[in-house]
């Protein structure tokens, strides 16, 4: 962990913002975490130091590949695309273009003279225009389990068929789209495991992890459980017998042995309606999470701002988180518009803790979140959550 070269961006009794960057309307008191001096907008004026990426959308969801290090982001489209957006392992400060672009191309409803500095196009991209069935990404991770046939692919779905692809992916763009022949409805994530195996997440209740196919099938769906409207699955570090399932109403089930599913813990009465976009959204263990017990959540509070919290285990149980440890971590506005909340967690392979924030809501960013390096909206963010 990066604990030299760092400095500290705390809020601890006022409403104060990261050090270097402007304060947003509602910070809060309680925020404690710090920025790694190595981000690429630390010490730029009107910019948050905590941006890594911009121009995004609604990412839903984001991965690194467990053995090139590299960061693949599915940004849910307006009108018309649907895109994967590629970065190699440490790169930083790209602008994926959105409000301006939809994917690669100009985006139809783009405010009069906007602008995105050095615009990345998509590694990938899809159509989703209406006359697609085909209408809205769920980004998966590059599968690097070794039984699977399409290992060394990015596994993705579609929320409106449920349809499960593969595709080839890196720095130069992308080829071989192809579908896996597996359906998902309403496949709300995937996950994968410390052992590197993949899940697939149905939102109607399913949680599936990918097995071996059987002659020319590339893979097929092996039940794990079925939970209620499930949105995220992952596993500590070093743990793979243990899987942890976040439920979009507040809760996180352990998943361990032949036993049922155990409440890891419960967020229900803390998180905004799930009839939205809101809800809990996604959970990481910290890297050392086998001796210090943290792990993170990100939901989307009753108000409808979004909120990062670290919890620890209980020190009575592995089985159980202890409610009484939770901590502010960050706290971001967003109650003009209930929907893009972003929501992943991931911890990078450089042990910090990046997260995945949408514009804002509404249709076509029309508060202009994507572009303003002096927002988190639309953005992936760089900390470390310890309490500096």
């Amino acid at each position: 962990m990066r604990a030299q070269g760092m400095f500290a961006c705390v809020a601890a009794a006022a409403a104060v913002a990261c050090a270097g960057a402007p304060a947003e309307a509602g910070a809060q008191a309680g925020v404690s975490y710090s920025v790694p001096a190595d981000n690429p907008f630390v010490g730029r004026p009107g910019a948050r130091p905590e941006v890594w990426a911009y121009g995004l959308r609604n990412p839903w969801r984001f991965s690194f590949d467990r053995t090139t290090g590299d960061l693949v982001i599915a940004d849910v489209g307006q009108d018309a695309v649907e895109e994967v957006d590629f970065a190699p392992a440490g790169a930083a400060g790209l602008n994926y273009g959105w409000n301006c672009f939809e994917g690669a191309a100009p985006f139809a409803g783009a405010p009069a003279g906007c602008t995105a500095p050095e615009h990345v196009p998509p590694a990938f991209e899809y159509s989703s225009a209406s006359s697609e069935t085909r209408c809205s990404i769920t980004g998966g991770y590059v599968v690097r389990d070794a039984s699977l046939a399409i290992a060394g692919r990015y596994v993705y779905g579609d929320f409106c068929t449920g349809a499960l692809r593969t595709v080839a992916l890196g720095a130069g763009g992308a080829s071989g789209d192809r579908a896996l022949n597996l359906i998902v409805p309403a496949i709300s994530s995937f996950g994968e495991d410390a052992a590197g195996r993949v899940y697939a997440v149905s939102l109607g209740g399913p949680v599936f992890r990918l097995r071996a196919g059987l002659g020319p099938v590339e893979a097929a769906l092996e039940p794990v459980g079925v939970f209620s409207t499930p949105v995220y699955v992952t596993s500590p570090p070093g743990d793979p017998d243990r899987l942890f399932v976040v439920e979009k109403g507040g809760t996180i089930k352990l998943v361990s042995g032949t036993g049922p599913p155990v409440t890891f813990l419960d967020l229900s009465g803390e998180v905004a309606s799930t009839d939205t976009e809101r809800g809990l959204l996604s959970m990481a263990f910290a890297p050392d999470y086998a001796t210090s017990g943290r792990f993170y959540v990100y939901f989307v509070d009753p108000a409808g701002d979004i909120r990062i919290e670290e919890v620890r285990r209980s020190a009575a149980s592995p089985d159980v988180a202890d409610p009484a440890t939770r901590r502010l971590v960050l706290t971001q506005p967003h109650r003009d518009f209930a929907n893009h909340n972003g929501g992943q967690l991931q911890f990078g392979p450089d042990g910090l803790l990046y997260a995945a924030l949408g514009d804002g809501g509404g249709g076509g960013d029309p508060l202009r979140n994507a572009q303003n390096l002096g927002s988190l909206l639309g953005k992936v963010i760089r900390i470390d959550p310890r309490v500096p």
